[in-house]
């Protein structure tokens, strides 16, 4: 799975979530106490090591989830919060900010020493006093073999007097090489003097001694332990004076170490040029926080500020529609090019706001391969579920309002759908099933289907069943197609589970999807084919802001009917129109089209005697396709929606909300699914 194109995404985030980590952080460090802001952190750290283990972010899953042992730790009070610890956890954020920073290069950064840290920390073997950086030097220092570097080193306890530093001087113009000798004697050592004062003769012959640690005097009176060192210089080899050394018995071990002394103000520039060569050379080392500041690439806007953004456009668009309208009404040709300037920057204005509010459907998608794998196992079925075109986008209203209908959908295909295997297999299927979810666009609309390669519907069964609840009579249910009879388990009432025994659980809630999808605007269409197969196309609109009607007259009234709900219009003669059942029908391209007349559905007066031509506006409903006859076709156009929100309108059935026209006149907007 492809996820680069989602890197914008996760780094903006990401960086969302390290901001919070490192507020959270500051509080913590001025209150070591207050035990939210480790909560806090721990979510952020949990969020930041899920995403970017989704996206294939293993270092940044791997280090956040250290840090979680860590502050869970704190948590539960096992480990204390200090000033080291609030240091460990600022490198650690610093080198998390590297790495999304980064996520674009292919460069593999260690993060050893990080949790050699971080696991310090948790043993508690970290003291207060110690920085990360020192941690980190002692540890790198604690992997330097005695004998496998050329490298000078630097002993900083050691305290030279003037004379012993010009002893050295000396020595290293002469070409001496300057050491320090560390001796370790054995424990049962009873002669501790006596063996250094055979150690200290033995090299005297091979070099110069410059100091001893302790001093020669401490060393004859006894007063060490079992190790002394020695600063001197020496053209021998390090070999030479080991051999020298190891004759002498009760000593268990000699260390030599290559030696620069320099004065205290070098002593500091070179620890600190060692320090910064280290932070340059190894990947290993704590990541430097820059100290500029990133510029910003993104916002986070809330959905509101979104939403009152598109009414102004709504407004703007509404009055650019209401000049136009004037300046034609006024012939007045000299504001023709003003206009169109408006009419290019307003729709300019429209396609970005739009845009901005705009998701990529796999927000919604992304969720469902676990949850189909999960279903799948707990009902002992084998599915391969198959996406496509999630990259397709849609109005974030849209899309937060079909993640249940889909979830529905999909738990359909794979409880209800999909047959056991040993059923497939009897049918000649593969045993693992086929389950399909797909976004497509479509001019104006999204098409979303979800399918399978179950047992499909029975037309016959949904019948039987519909009868048997009580929603349509045995007659009404014989006079439908095997297409109607699907659409009745979008019938309220047809789900519930005895329902789902008889009729393979088909139709459970679908009246709710249905219910939901008509609400955004969009429509729902069913098929199957028994023994094959289901499939559920939704398709919607893609924003509930700005939808694109046919504008129509009935009687003096304007309406608009969304223009994903019209099939086609077409012009009759009135003597075409047939009656059944004392119902008006034509037949138009083979099919019985039933007529209703929008002045009898909208109570609207008949102003005019029968016309001859009529006009039949075909739409689609619940799978089947109505013709309502209108007084006059006013074109295509795109109008705001203005919902009727309020206490007397909300529950009016027949109207999606209204619009304003050009004119300043109100248009309603009629809702298919529930005017009839």
């Amino acid at each position: 799975m492809d996820m680069s194109e989602y890197k914008d995404i996760f780094k903006a985030e990401s960086e969302e979530h390290l901001q919070q980590l490192n507020e959270s952080l500051l509080g913590l460090e001025q209150n070591p106490k207050e035990m939210e802001f480790i909560n806090t952190m721990f979510r952020s750290a949990h969020t930041l090591k899920g995403m970017s283990a989704t996206m294939g972010f293993g270092t940044i899953a791997e280090l956040t989830h250290e840090m979680e042992n860590l502050m869970d730790m704190i948590r539960k009070c096992q480990v204390a919060v200090n000033d080291s610890l609030i240091d460990i956890l600022f490198e650690c954020l610093d080198t998390l900010e590297a790495l999304v920073d980064n996520v674009d290069s292919d460069e593999e950064v260690n993060i050893s020493h990080l949790q050699a840290t971080l696991a310090q920390a948790m043993d508690g073997t970290i003291c207060a006093a110690e920085s990360i950086t020192d941690a980190a030097e002692d540890l790198a220092a604690s992997q330097i073999e005695p004998d496998s570097s050329d490298e000078e080193m630097v002993l900083p306890e050691i305290d030279l007097s003037n004379e012993e530093k010009e002893s050295i001087e000396s020595a290293k113009e002469d070409g001496y090489n300057i050491s320090s000798l560390k001796v370790v004697l054995d424990e049962s050592c009873v002669l501790k003097s006596a063996r250094s004062t055979l150690v200290l003769i033995n090299i005297s012959k091979l070099g110069q001694i410059i100091k001893c640690i302790p001093s020669e005097t401490d060393l004859e009176d006894e007063k060490f332990d079992r190790d002394f060192t020695i600063i001197y210089s020496t053209k021998e080899s390090d070999e030479t004076i080991e051999e020298a050394i190891g004759k002498i018995s009760e000593v268990k071990d000699i260390e030599i170490t290559p030696l620069y002394i320099c004065d205290s103000g070098e002593k500091e520039e070179s620890s600190e040029e060692k320090k910064a060569s280290s932070s340059a050379g190894e990947s290993t080392s704590a990541v430097k926080r820059p100290d500029t500041v990133k510029s910003i690439q993104s916002v986070r806007v809330n959905i509101e500020r979104l939403d009152n953004l598109m009414n102004l456009v709504g407004e703007l668009i509404i009055n650019k529609i209401r000049l136009n309208q004037l300046a034609s009404d006024l012939n007045a040709k000299h504001l023709d090019e003003s206009l169109a300037n408006l009419d290019r920057l307003t729709n300019e204005i429209q396609t970005e706001v739009m845009e901005s509010r705009m998701v990529p459907i796999d927000q919604i998608f992304s969720r469902f391969p676990r949850m189909v794998r999960d279903l799948a196992k707990s009902e002992g079925k084998q599915i391969n579920l198959v996406i496509e075109g999630k990259e397709i986008e849609l109005d974030r209203t849209v899309l937060d309002e079909i993640g249940d209908p889909l979830v529905h959908l999909l738990r359909n295909a794979v409880d209800h759908g999909i047959e056991p295997a040993e059923e497939r297999t009897k049918a000649g299927k593969p045993e693992a099933g086929f389950v399909g979810l797909s976004a497509s666009r479509q001019r104006n609309s999204v098409l979303i289907e979800v399918e399978d390669d179950g047992k499909g519907m029975d037309p016959e069964h949904l019948r039987d069943v519909a009868v048997k609840k009580g929603i349509l009579s045995r007659e009404e249910v014989d006079k439908l197609s095997d297409t109607e009879a699907l659409n009745l388990i979008f019938y309220p009432g047809f789900s519930g589970a005895k329902v789902i025994t008889d009729v393979s659980g088909r139709g459970v809630g679908m009246d709710a999807v249905k219910t939901k999808i008509e609400a955004l605007g969009g429509s729902v269409k069913v098929s199957s084919v028994q023994g094959q197969g289901s499939s559920i196309k939704l398709q919607l609109p893609l924003t509930v802001a700005i939808i694109q009607s046919l504008m129509v007259k009935v009687a003096k009234e304007t309406y608009a009917i969304p223009l994903a709900n019209v099939v086609r219009d077409v012009g009759i003669k009135a003597s075409e129109i047939k009656t059944i059942e004392g119902k008006e029908v034509i037949m138009l391209r083979g099919e019985v089209l039933p007529l209703l007349r929008l002045h009898d559905v909208l109570d609207s007066p008949y102003e005019t005697e029968e016309k001859e031509n009529l006009i039949v506006v075909v739409v689609e409903r619940m799978g089947q396709n109505i013709g309502f006859v209108v007084d006059q076709l006013l074109g295509q156009q795109e109008v705001i929606i203005k919902t009727l929100d309020n206490k007397l309108l909300k529950n009016t059935k027949g109207f999606a909300g209204a619009t304003i026209l050009g004119d300043g006149s109100v248009a309603l907007i009629l809702d298919i699914a529930t005017l009839i």
